[in-house]
């Protein structure tokens, strides 16, 4: 799936206002088959973008009538004095940040065009979208953009018709495999592209080598040449699961089975032949039963240590007690003696350390807790009440959540429920996930014991 993503900046505001931006964004294929169109606008002052348009259409015709849809926009917008500009980050944050942009040239809204009808399966018409170029015959869009018509009208047309366009998508995709091998040649970084999976010059060079690699395994029958542009694919850290594939295919070929049962397990492949494949079972069998007897010996070798801590003094209690009158007789009688303070489960040359926190330092990471609840109340008050309400469906109260376990630079904690049906038990907080408190146990002294099973049964609990 590939999102494409247009920006339009208002070349003449009034002199009292802002400039107006809009961002377009297109999804031909989604995945759920359906086509997307959204339009949002915002002034340069504003701080983010507004929903203004936000279509969802049937796969039939979608992908169509989102480059139709992109056709009508530019011409109108055009007329009306707009200018479409080149924005290579996608995730730019603040509509201000797209003033300075260049706008974009005549070869690259072509090479748009020709995008987007490859997209709808219009080769002819990309290809005549690109032979309109200029200008861009060294760009390397403008050859990712013809490599694909091609190679997409030849596996739509297999057989010898299909010939010319494997030789002109090979010589397309060589061209910038060439150019990235060439010292010499402009940064890659500075050039156009359109789609955010052709983003990255290395993305580009990986589905480039892919091509290649394709038509040297599936079409020349050269299996030991196709592992060297897979090579080239694997090394940009840009490959895909066809990549993958191609990959396990070009090895049984050359009879490096184990090489292509490993590399099918580890990408976790459904290539069918190979599933059916007797070897493959046993070479499974075999890896399932090396991991469970390296599983088994890890955890026999883990190790628990404890450390202690200093107990909560009179007036730690008294600041305890202030904020929460009612803390558990287990939790009280943990934080004020010295023992098991803290825990730590060694595997092999590393560790996961649990701290039970001193009675200030519980007390402020509730303070940062709380923070991160209301992180969103000034700049997103819907999102803020939506947290709230979450969690209080869940029938929790965080004012009556204590931290008491954790590391000192995590803000993920165990907490001790003050109040309520379940005063008394622990659960997990996360940040990431700050609506969810997990119940754990029932007590707080059943804490350290749960960790510690938790890791022989080699789920060793990472804050």
């Amino acid at each position: 799936m590939t999102t494409y993503t247009s920006h339009w900046l208002q070349a003449a505001a009034a002199s009292n206002k802002a400039p107006l931006l809009i961002k377009i964004t297109l999804i031909p294929h989604g995945y759920d088959g359906h086509a997307y169109w959204k339009r949002q606008e915002a002034r340069a002052s504003d701080r983010e973008f507004k929903m203004v348009e936000d279509l969802r259409l049937d796969p039939d015709g979608g992908p169509q009538a989102v480059l139709q849809r992109l056709v009508d926009l530019r011409q109108a917008l055009a007329s009306d004095g707009w200018q479409e500009i080149v924005v290579h980050d996608s995730l730019t944050l603040f509509p201000k940040d797209l003033l300075d942009h260049r706008p974009k040239t005549d070869d690259e809204c072509l090479m748009d065009l020709a995008a987007l009808h490859t997209e709808c399966s219009d080769h002819e018409s990309a290809l005549a979208a690109l032979h309109r170029c200029r200008h861009s015959e060294q760009a390397w869009y403008w050859h990712t953009a013809a490599r694909r018509a091609h190679a997409n009208r030849a596996r739509a047309h297999p057989g010898p018709q299909a010939d010319g366009d494997w030789a002109a998508a090979v010589k397309h995709a060589m061209v910038i495999i060439h150019q990235s091998a060439d010292a010499n040649a402009a940064q890659p970084d500075a050039m156009y592209s359109f789609g955010d999976s052709y983003r990255h010059p290395a993305s580009q060079l990986a589905a480039a080598a892919q091509t290649v690699a394709e038509y040297l395994l599936c079409i020349a029958g050269d299996p030991e040449q196709a592992m060297q542009a897979l090579a080239i694919a694997d090394a940009t850290n840009h490959g895909t699961n066809q990549l993958q594939q191609l990959k396990v295919t070009a090895l049984l070929q050359l009879k490096r089975s184990t090489e292509a049962y490993e590399a099918h397990l580890k990408w976790r492949l459904q290539m069918p032949e190979v599933l059916e494949s007797p070897g493959y079972r046993a070479f499974v069998d075999q890896q399932q039963t090396q991991a469970c007897s390296a599983e088994s010996q890890r955890v026999s070798q883990l190790r628990f240590e404890t450390a202690p801590g200093s107990p909560a003094s009179e007036s730690d209690l008294e600041q305890l007690l202030r904020r929460f009158p009612q803390p558990s007789h287990a939790y009280l009688q943990w934080i004020t003696q010295a023992e098991r303070h803290q825990l730590t489960v060694v595997d092999g040359e590393g560790s996961e350390t649990y701290e039970l926190f001193s009675i200030s330092a519980a007390l402020d990471k509730h303070e940062e807790l709380l923070g991160w609840l209301s992180l969103h109340d000034e700049s997103s008050p819907e999102l803020a009440e939506e947290i709230r309400s979450a969690i209080a469906d869940s029938g929790i109260d965080p004012q009556h959540m204590l931290p008491i376990v954790g590391a000192e630079n995590a803000s993920d904690c165990f907490v001790l429920r003050m109040d309520g049906p379940g005063a008394g038990g622990i659960y997990f907080w996360a940040h990431d996930e700050c609506t969810v408190f997990s119940p754990i146990v029932d007590s707080a002294d059943q804490l350290f014991p749960w960790l510690q099973a938790q890791a022989r049964a080699g789920a060793t609990f990472v804050l």
